[in-house]
């Protein structure tokens, strides 16, 4: 193997161990070794150069993420211009719909959660900020997916696959090419029992000088967000919210 190569080696071998810690930590070093399958001399050298640089913490002869890489994720989120500005506005669109509103922006093919807002009756899903998710089964997503060029969602969808998250989950491309070109027809997307059986979203994307910058959706249960519901109000108050939000960052 070139230097290179081995280079590149060590690079996935250190987000291998993150994303074990992320998912199943705290950990110990064998219970790594047996996971990754590598030898044990081999990772007890990431463990113990990780620790040093202050990525992990350990306790009780277990390592798990430390607080370090919290610094590194808020500041990319920071630089995202949506998550700049978009705080105020999705606070807003939790309050008038009584749902959660979050904002969203896609990244290496995926969705990356960017912040949240939580209405008087809203119920929280397994999203949280920062959770990498699949686009196609969200309304974010696909509203995302919409409006990116054809070739892109291909590559996207030869990257990630189409997982089946629930019986409704869009998983064929030319279901969800079709999807799309009606969420392009109607301006918005819906996610409807797609990501978890019994709720229901509306997502709009951003987009600024042509450029998709992420998208705004409302979240809720299925029994209130109704087609009826959509159209009496929850769609419009999206729509408004989504026009606010690429205005402000026209102004910028």
């Amino acid at each position: 193997m070139t230097t290179d190569g081995v280079k590149l080696q060590s690079v996935r071998r250190v987000s291998e161990i993150v994303e074990l810690l992320q998912e199943e930590g705290p950990l110990g070093t064998t219970e790594i070794t047996e996971a990754l399958d590598v030898p044990t001399s081999t990772v007890h050298d990431y463990l113990s150069s990780l620790h040093e640089l202050e990525y992990l913490v350990k306790t009780g002869g277990k390592y798990a993420l430390g607080l370090r890489l919290l610094s590194h994720g808020i500041a990319a989120r920071n630089r995202h211009p949506i998550a700049d500005v978009g705080a105020e506005t999705i606070e807003q669109l939790a309050t008038t719909t009584g749902e959660a509103a979050w904002l969203m922006t896609e990244e290496h093919g995926r969705g990356v959660y960017l912040d949240y807002a939580l209405g008087e009756h809203a119920v929280h899903t397994y999203a949280r900020v920062g959770l990498r998710s699949p686009l196609h089964h969200l309304a974010s997503g696909k509203s995302i997916l919409a409006h990116l060029p054809e070739e892109r969602v291909e590559q996207i969808i030869d990257r990630h696959g189409l997982e089946r998250r629930t019986e409704r989950t869009i998983d064929t491309p030319a279901e969800l090419f079709a999807e799309l070109e009606r969420t392009r027809d109607r301006g918005y997307a819906i996610n409807d029992h797609e990501a978890v059986e019994g709720a229901r979203a509306v997502g709009k994307a951003i987009i600024v000088d042509g450029d998709v910058l992420g998208a705004i959706s409302v979240v809720g249960p299925a029994n209130r967000l109704t087609d009826q519901q959509l159209a009496d109000g929850i769609v419009d108050q999206l729509l408004g919210a989504a026009n606010e939000l690429e205005l402000k960052l026209n102004q910028r």
